[in-house]
């Protein structure tokens, strides 16, 4: 018979007392997925008043029977396009009589969400009871072999719950945890570079009532690990990575170590900290998970909370682009919950324009260059709280059309920053054959600059200005010094990322260079521009590969000259003028260059030479 049912978003769950196979009467709960995708389900049935869900080990001699009276049974379980799911408990009461369809309440469903494929989508069921007072016991799903309430398993459908688990039932089901409404485990992937941040989410975390999973990126036996692990923490192992596995991918798998063992412990969820672990907003952070499911990021504290908070900010710097900057804003606004145009002092329309394409507008009183825009970008969107900011050009050259594959790249490969790459597959861009030279050269020296000597490892397109990026990112941004304002400013960008461990990702975008006016700096300057910046860079962080090794090689060719002119004088007994000057001139300047490379790394490196923070 049919107790009660509830339907949403392509989900039914239906709810049903049962007894054949089971000694006493049960519940069903069967879960049907008309979505052509799998999903995510979270639902909740409550116990009626004088019933009990009867609970015990299958694998016991004699089985010993509990009980968990009145609150609400919670599970979060997956279902495939078109699958269906059924879950058992059995209900008693210390009355005799049967259980009436009646006095049973429905079923609620809290919440259907998309669930992503990357590497295994199945999340495994996960049930457990909370208590009218608000604490919570995770239970056991089993295969109704393993049941001792079971008579038949053939008869009964999918999985049947069966006890408490191990570490609540030494104390007895009277013992609970006490989280706040929700309870997801709060996970970090800890590092050295922000150990304390670390320490304080365990412990803060802990004061709120929530349990923090630890893994880590780098060695298992570091301080931060051993430290967290002291203050409470649950210390999860990461998957040994892979060959040729990237970043990005490292990172994926890390978290999915956290999110796994989180339900193995009966959690209904997890957030997730970001690497910096700033102080969590709890409240509004269990509001997003209410909304979102089972795997949400933090929500900070220091996160504006405004009322034109979008989900999707599209930033378009420009300047004197009022020609094409109405047709551009008008495109966007059809894939972001805002644009924003950052008008660059250029003394004409294109503010106008833009407003009345129905952007917002900041306007800069005079022109600060396009680093100077992006710089203003980074800064209104971090004070907007935007979940995504995206950036194309002004110009119509970037495909507006694009911005939700950039997004959506940025969810399922969980990747800080998405660029637009117009050399990939798939990308219909023409590129001249003068600037592919010039931008295939710009992109060899950043990749090279940055540490990333393997081809696997490479940004393709480095100077593409067609970005996405995380609220994570932009507040990094909008608060780095290093970004200066000019048109190579998309290189400091990813110097300033990567230094911090972000990650990359990149899809491919048509870019077009058949319009007009789409340049205010010819593609030579433009070009010596991006080089010196990189040299400038170099110099800075790796002046013993700039400096440094041509000096040595400049020592090392005098030294050998100086060998060919001590052996031609004592073979014949003249002196080699040419030789001589030859071996002094490279000596002395492979020692001054030497010399240089040290002083330039003591400066850069020595705490007395750092500017004030």
């Amino acid at each position: 018979m049919t107790a009660a049912s509830a339907s949403g978003d392509g989900v039914v769950v239906e709810k049903t007392v049962v007894s054949d196979g089971f000694v006493r009467p049960a519940i069903k709960i069967e879960l049907r997925s008309s979505a052509d995708a799998p999903v995510v389900v979270r639902f909740a049935d409550r116990i009626p008043s004088g019933r009990y869900v009867a609970t015990t080990e299958g694998d016991a001699p004699e089985p010993a029977w509990g009980r968990l009276a009145g609150g609400r049974l919670e599970s979060t379980v997956s279902l495939g396009a078109g699958e269906s799911l059924a879950v058992h408990y059995l209900l008693d009461a210390d009355a005799a009589g049967p259980v009436s369809a009646d006095e049973l309440p429905a079923p609620e469903l809290l919440h259907v969400g998309a669930l992503e494929r990357d590497a295994g989508w199945r999340v495994d069921p996960v049930i457990r009871w909370r208590s009218p007072d608000g604490g919570w016991v995770p239970l056991t799903l089993v295969d109704p072999s393993m049941q001792a309430g079971v008579t038949d398993p053939d008869a009964v459908s999918g999985p049947v719950v069966g006890s408490w688990a191990a570490h609540e039932r030494a104390a007895g089901p009277s013992v609970f945890h006490r989280p706040t409404a929700g309870s997801p485990a709060v996970g970090v992937v800890a590092t050295d570079a922000h150990a304390d941040a670390v320490y304080r989410t365990v412990v803060r975390a802990r004061a709120h009532g929530f349990e923090t999973y630890v893994t880590y990126a780098g060695d298992p036996d570091a301080e931060v690990v051993r430290f967290a692990e002291q203050l409470g923490a649950v210390v999860v192992r990461p998957p040994d990575a892979a060959v040729g596995e990237s970043d990005a991918e490292r990172e994926r798998a890390r978290r999915r170590a956290l999110s796994a063992a989180a339900r193995a412990n009966g959690h209904p969820g997890i957030v997730f900290q970001p690497r910096s672990c700033p102080r969590i907003d709890y409240g509004r952070t269990l509001d997003a998970f209410a909304n979102d499911g089972w795997e949400v990021e933090a929500v900070p504290e220091s996160e504006p909370q405004r009322v034109d908070h979008p989900h999707v900010l599209v930033a378009i710097p420009a300047y004197r682009a009022e020609a094409t900057i109405g047709d551009v804003v008008r495109e966007a606004r059809r894939y972001a919950d805002m644009v924003l145009v950052v008008e660059d002092g250029g003394g004409d329309r294109t503010a106008e324009v833009a407003r009345d394409a129905g952007a917002e507008v900041v306007e800069h009183a005079r022109n600060k260059g396009y680093g100077g825009a992006l710089k203003t970008i980074f800064r209104e969107a971090a004070a907007r709280g935007a979940d995504y900011t995206v950036t194309l050009d002004a110009d119509g050259q970037h495909d507006p059309s694009d911005v939700p594959e950039l997004v959506a790249a940025q969810r399922e490969e969980r990747a800080d920053v998405v660029i637009g790459n117009r050399y990939m597959a798939g990308s219909e861009t023409r590129l001249p054959v003068v600037r592919a030279v010039g931008l295939g050269v710009v992109n060899l020296l950043t990749n090279l600059s940055m540490g990333r000597f393997l081809p696997q490892d490479w940004i393709h397109d480095t100077q593409s200005g067609y970005r996405a990026y995380t609220l994570e990112a932009i507040r990094v941004l909008a608060e780095a010094r290093d970004v200066g304002s000019g048109m190579w400013a998309s290189t400091d960008i990813l110097y300033a990322l990567d230094r911090e461990g972000f990650t990359f990702a990149e899809v491919p975008t048509t870019i077009r260079y058949d319009l007009e006016g789409t340049s205010t700096e010819g593609a030579l300057e433009h070009g010596i521009g991006l080089v010196r910046n990189i040299v400038g860079v170099v110099e800075h962080t790796h002046p013993m590969v700039l400096v440094g090794l041509p000096g040595a090689m400049s020592v090392l060719l005098g030294s050998l000259l100086g060998v060919g002119a001590l052996q031609r004088f004592l073979a014949t007994g003249l002196v080699s003028v040419g030789f001589t000057i030859a071996t002094a001139g490279f000596t002395v300047a492979g020692v001054l260059l030497l010399f240089t490379a040290v002083l330039i790394r003591t400066i850069n490196t020595h705490p007395y030479f750092r500017p004030p923070e």
